[in-house]
């Protein structure tokens, strides 16, 4: 029986704790996504700017959105190491987690998800969301397909 009690009771801590911390690390950010807007490209792009390119075909793609909005990206590259990022519009910034990076070993595929709010800029929700690379080494690296898929809600201010 005091097993089952201090069990309980452990339980029931961590129970509490665990949203506790994460709610107070400030990582939480929803929306009732009802929309999603996927590109993608199977067409090879080398880069070995050591500077912040957008990736050529999953770049400046147009959504009308609303709070949270969700970014997964994958890509099959090869070469040297790669960073990438979402960006939202040109002035708003990375999207989180910020850049992801990897270092493929032969042509290889990775997946990465980032996630920002969006707010109406001049009573606007549309937004232009951006995959950029770049090479830390300045070593070319070569991207052989992509996809970028936003899963979002859809925004009530001058939506076209």
């Amino acid at each position: 029986m005091r097993k089952l009690v201090i069990v309980g009771a452990l339980a029931l801590v961590l129970g509490a704790a665990v949203p506790i911390a994460v709610f107070g690390a400030g990582i939480r950010s929803s929306s009732a996504l009802d929309r999603q807007v996927a590109e993608w490209t199977e067409r090879n792009a080398t880069t070995s700017s050591t500077g912040w390119r957008n990736v050529p075909r999953l770049s400046r793609i147009q959504a009308c959105t609303l709070s949270q909005v969700t970014a997964d990206v994958t890509v099959t590259v090869s070469g040297a190491p790669v960073l990438f990022r979402m960006i939202i519009d040109t002035e708003e910034g990375p999207m989180r987690p910020g850049p992801a990076r990897f270092v493929p070993d032969g042509k290889e595929s990775f997946s990465a998800t980032f996630v920002r709010r969006t707010f109406p800029f001049e009573d606007d929700d549309t937004h232009s969301f951006s995959l950029q690379w770049r090479s830390p080494t300045g070593q070319p690296v070569t991207l052989d397909s992509g996809v970028v898929n936003l899963l979002f809600k859809e925004g009530t201010h001058n939506c076209p």
